[in-house]
């Protein structure tokens, strides 16, 4: 017996002295507490939910947002400080997005706002079918999408062991130590690594991310879209596609609740359906029931074919549009242009 027990020890301590390791490497940032969470050297792609909630916490009560930008990181293309030209002037605004948003996630980040007692003044909930159909969290476990267990149902267990999967995997570790030496992101690194000529610049201050890839269009845009087009992340779309998608059962309920805590913070909100490069429309379905809850009159639905999701331009690739596109969705939502 004490054999066995000598050689399990033999076994758990090379175990628990790599895992200590990576948790002191730290390389998603979520085990210790940071000043800056995205410094100029970050190229590891940490979870964004996490990042804005902790940053959201640090705030002084004076300086507490009272009106946030909802969504998934499509909503990047709507800025605080463009937001803030259509909302009070004593309004201060806040981007609480997530990595492929879910509609459970809007929702209990707006029960946690509720519990805490942050004011929920206005809100920008931009939306998209992906978003809608996500109404648990058990799929969301990896690195970049699990939710902190301050704002979802995960346990610590739950939230922590995809960074330290993630940490050990031999890819990912292959990837780190490639692009620290040499600074080039290659094809296997993947979403590991942050591929982007140009670094994004994040404020720490409203959690805006203006992305490198603005820069690299405005530097030479024809050079920039030659590249995606060959590449053929910008595919053919003379073939329409509808979506014929059916409503999750979850979504009418969370969509209810989402609903309520709007009615009594007597929040102004509006709903922006994202334009997307697919050109798929929004299923009727799904925007009868957005009309439906929330009143036509907050609902603005850009899917589809029209003059927004017709333009290349408009986009980085097939997954993000860009802040010009998102400041002229604002004049006509706020306007009524």
């Amino acid at each position: 017996m004490k054999r066995f027990f000598k050689k399990l020890a033999w076994f758990i301590l090379p175990c628990m002295a790599i895992v200590g390791t990576v948790i002191y490497l730290d390389f998603f940032k979520v085990f210790f507490d940071y000043d800056e969470y995205y410094s100029e050297d970050l190229f590891v792609s940490i979870n964004r939910e996490y990042v804005c909630l902790k940053t959201l916490e640090e705030k002084d009560k004076s300086e507490k947002p009272d009106s946030f930008i909802f969504g998934s990181s499509r909503s990047q293309a709507f800025k605080c400080k463009d937001w803030k030209k259509f909302l009070p002037d004593s309004s201060i605004a806040f981007h609480f997005d997530a990595a492929n948003e879910a509609l459970i996630g809007v929702l209990s980040k707006l029960e946690y706002l509720e519990k805490n007692k942050i004011s929920i003044d206005n809100v920008l909930l931009i939306v998209d079918v992906g978003l809608l159909n996500q109404t648990s969290f058990k799929k969301r476990n990896t690195s970049l999408t699990i939710s902190p267990p301050k704002i979802s149902s995960n346990s610590e267990i739950d939230f922590y062991q995809p960074f330290i999967t993630a940490s050990l995997n031999p890819k990912f570790v292959i990837s780190y130590i490639d692009f620290k030496t040499f600074r080039i992101h290659r094809g296997y690194m993947g979403q590991y690594i942050a591929n982007t000529i140009y670094a994004n610049i994040i404020d720490s201050n409203d959690m805006d991310i203006y992305y490198g890839k603005e820069i690299e269009i405005f530097n030479d845009s024809i050079s920039y879209y030659e590249k995606t087009i060959k590449s053929g992340i910008f595919y053919d779309r003379s073939i329409k596609v509808i979506d014929t998608s059916d409503i999750n059962k979850n979504t009418e309920e969370q969509l209810k609740k989402i609903e309520k805590i709007f009615e009594n913070n007597k929040t102004n909100y509006k709903i922006v359906v994202s334009p997307m490069y697919d050109q798929i429309g929004l299923n009727k379905s799904y925007l009868n029931l957005l009309n439906g809850i929330f009143k036509n009159e907050n609902v603005y639905d850009y899917s589809g074919v029209n003059e927004f999701t017709n333009s290349l331009g408009n986009f980085y690739e097939k997954s993000h549009y860009r802040p010009h596109l998102a400041r002229e969705i604002m004049h006509q939502v706020y306007l009524d242009l």
